[in-house]
């Protein structure tokens, strides 16, 4: 009877023994998943301080904290290493897919904004034609410049001092945008001519951006050689047609005619050269529209 109760307390003390020995990981083990823990602990600290993520990903932020603490209890209850490292990953990887969302639809709002902002702007543009020129400091409706040469897109170098201040009221009214129009005579084919005139916008738009303007609150468009401000019948008249016109406003008030605007344009000097593949779109030589110029 004794041999018997000796042989069962041996036995539950090897198994109490085991038991301890069984709940005690071991140092590759523990390792291995303060790694786990601490990576998704990391990528959870990065989303929660990413503003993005508390605004448009927030629930998909929260299942990564859910998964991180099922980890934690995995380990720390069983010492399961493999629910606790795959839990862990789950939590590092919803933390990247919060900040990836918050990214995402942050980037799209943005679009949105700068998409309305453009459309206020063309309406602003369409609607000053109609009204007397106003002005803002440092530019005024129809102010002209030295500009671009027949055929050119290059920005002249006179034009430069005055996009300069149109720059200065810029960036003092950070609340107002600015609309770029290119605009050409009416020598060459309308096809050329409307890009030749996006080119003229965008050489403005390159200006402006370099005197730091933000390239956001800028829109270009072509109007190539429709709305010529003088006839196309006369060399002069011509000259003045190639220009670019640049529309400052504020596109915050309601009523866009409201706003202060004006413009500066960069009209057309100097006869040299001819508008480079002029001929095969308009049926006449570059040389031949350059002696009508």
């Amino acid at each position: 009877m004794k041999h018997i109760i000796r042989s069962a307390t041996g036995a539950l003390v090897a198994g109490m023994i085991a038991a301890g020995c069984s709940s005690t990981p071991s140092a590759s083990d523990q390792a291995a998943a303060d790694t786990a823990i601490g990576n998704a602990s990391q990528a959870i600290d990065r989303a929660s301080g990413d503003p993005h993520v508390a605004k448009y990903a927030s629930s998909e932020l929260q299942r990564a904290s859910d998964s991180l603490g099922q980890a934690k209890t995995a380990w720390n209850d069983k010492h399961d290493l493999q629910s606790t490292t795959h839990l862990a990953y789950l939590a590092q990887q919803r933390a990247a897919t919060a900040q990836e969302l918050a990214n995402q639809r942050a980037s799209e709002e943005a679009v949105a904004v700068l998409a309305a902002r453009r459309d206020r702007a063309v309406a602003m543009v369409n609607e000053r034609r109609a009204r007397p020129a106003e002005e803002v400091p440092g530019t005024s409706m129809g102010q002209s410049v030295p500009g671009f040469g027949f055929g050119k897109s290059k920005l002249p170098a006179q034009a430069k001092s005055e996009l300069s201040e149109v720059a200065g009221v810029l960036k003092n009214n950070p609340g107002q945008v600015v609309v770029i129009e290119g605009h050409t005579d009416n020598v060459g084919s309308p096809d050329y001519n409307h890009s030749l005139a996006m080119k003229r916008a965008e050489a403005v738009r390159a200006a402006l951006v370099r005197d730091g303007v933000e390239s956001s609150r800028i829109t270009i468009q072509s109007q190539g050689e429709q709305n010529p401000i003088a006839s196309n019948d006369t060399r002069e008249g011509r000259r003045e047609n190639r220009r670019v016109q640049v529309m400052v406003g504020n596109t915050n008030e309601t009523a866009m005619g409201s706003s202060q605007a004006g413009a500066a344009t960069a009209s057309g000097s100097g006869d040299q050269g001819g508008q480079s593949g002029q001929s095969s779109q308009s049926g006449q030589s570059a040389q031949d529209g350059d002696r009508q110029q």
